[in-house]
């Protein structure tokens, strides 16, 4: 019969338990940077759906400025419009700072002009909340052609939470 001595027995219970321990420890670092992922993309998820709730208040907040454009004159009519105006100022700021990339598309749709040089800001902030213009139709090719720049702003949006 063969005869194992204690002294190997130990030591071979010694390696075992080192090998738990490093396994253990190995095990406790990749859970923790599991968690550290997983709370990162829950970040990721929540901001970008801040940042899509924020871009379509602004598709609804242009969609509120073209129907109350259409409205006749009123001094209910012109508050309502700059009031509408600040929202969509202060959207955009909020949109900024979730998303710079983003947020410099909205700035450059607020400010881009196009041909007959009308933008979001003068047609909107000047025309329409300043003055109280009544515009009829006048821009309404303008309003439906930004409101569709928004719509594609909103896919990009999309696409990057998708991602």
């Amino acid at each position: 019969m063969l005869e194992i001595e204690s002294a190997w027995v130990s030591a071979a219970a010694t390696a075992f338990a080192g090998v738990a321990t490093t396994a253990a420890a190995v095990t406790t670092f990749l859970a923790y940077r599991l968690q550290r992922s997983l709370a990162r993309s829950r970040k990721q998820l929540l901001k970008g759906d801040i940042l899509l709730r924020n871009i379509q208040s602004l598709i609804a907040t242009f969609a509120d400025i073209h129907a109350t454009a259409k409205q006749d004159g009123s001094i209910e009519r012109t508050e309502k419009l700059r009031e509408l105006a600040e929202n969509i100022r202060y959207t955009v700021t909020v949109i900024k700072s979730l998303h710079p990339g983003i947020g410099k598309e909205v700035e450059e749709w607020r400010t881009s002009s196009d041909n007959e040089g009308n933008s979001v800001i003068r047609v909107v902030d000047y025309i329409l909340a300043g003055h109280g213009a009544i515009i009829g139709d006048k821009y309404d090719q303008f309003l439906f052609s930004k409101a569709e720049d928004l719509r594609k702003i909103q896919d990009q949006v999309f696409e990057e939470i998708n991602a």
